[in-house]
């Protein structure tokens, strides 16, 4: 039986397949396309960097507000606060993390951005190719040599003038409480004397999370994207203070925009495993 929203299952698979398979094919193309390219702008790494940068930009940006939401896989009904927030560059952003679509989504927005990613992701030829030629700063965190180099290049992009988006909780959250947040991002902000630009991504059904029947949602998925105000770092200031200001700030953010969806009921079950969806869904 369908309630509220619940879409129709069948098209609902088909429209998130064609998704899924023209991100896999886009890949591909990237990738053929970009090769040649950066063989032969190879004695011009600026003009090399520059095109690299204009077209993932761009492409990010059509596929993840416009492509999807026309094919119907989900709406972006809100973004606010990106011109102020970007005013500061460079400056280091730290978003939350529920699902895949967050830094495709971000990245589209915010142009001159270098991310830091888990090591394990450069294994894909798109992401290996642009960790190599655009700022796509990879880390092991289990090895303290990898995260060395990781952070004497996360210096260098933001000394360069550029932003810097970090993912503090390292993983996708399974439920609706914000996890705790790894603290380089903040050591990187005081030691290079930035602020920290909190960013909330939220979305009213989970989608490619690490919970079933994310794949597939069956009801209507609004992402609404907050760019809250730069916070400032303290004189006296050490990283867990400044992390703990940013976490409880998101987290705030984050319990207004969860009222009445799928997250208000998973962070007050704290139920990690499956998804228990409300009576109704409602939207701030």
């Amino acid at each position: 039986m369908k309630t509220g929203n619940e879409r129709f299952f069948p098209l609902t698979v088909l429209r998130f397949s064609i998704g899924y398979g023209s991100y896999l094919v886009s890949k591909i193309v990237f990738v053929l396309a970009a090769l040649p390219l950066v063989f032969v702008l190879w004695p011009f790494p600026r003009a090399k960097y520059r095109l690299l940068q204009a077209v993932i930009h761009h492409y990010l940006a059509f596929f993840s507000r416009t492509w999807l939401p026309a094919i119907g896989v989900y709406r972006v009904v809100e973004i606010a606060g990106r011109e102020r927030a970007l005013t500061v560059r460079p400056a280091v952003c730290v978003a939350n993390h529920r699902g895949f679509m967050d830094s495709i989504l971000l990245l589209g927005l915010m142009p001159r951005t270098g991310v830091l990613i888990k090591s394990r992701d450069t294994r894909q030829p798109m992401y290996g190719l642009l960790a190599r030629h655009f700022d796509l700063v990879s880390v092991d965190r289990h090895s303290l040599n990898s995260v060395s180099a990781s952070l004497d290049r996360c210096r260098r992009v933001l000394d360069a003038g550029k932003n810097l988006l970090i993912f503090p909780e390292g993983t996708r959250a399974r439920s609706g409480r914000l996890q705790h947040f790894n603290r380089i991002a903040f050591d990187l902000a005081l030691a290079a004397g930035v602020p920290v630009v909190p960013v909330v991504i939220h979305s009213t059904q989970p989608f490619m999370a690490k919970l079933p029947g994310s794949i597939f949602p069956r009801r209507q998925n609004d992402y609404r994207i907050r760019f809250l105000d730069p916070e400032i770092p303290h004189p006296d200031d050490d990283a867990d203070a400044l992390c703990d200001r940013v976490h409880r700030r998101m987290a705030q953010e984050l319990n207004t925009l969860d009222a009445g969806t799928v997250w208000e009921t998973r962070r007050v079950a704290g139920d990690d495993t499956a998804i228990k969806e409300p009576s109704a869904t409602k939207t701030p």
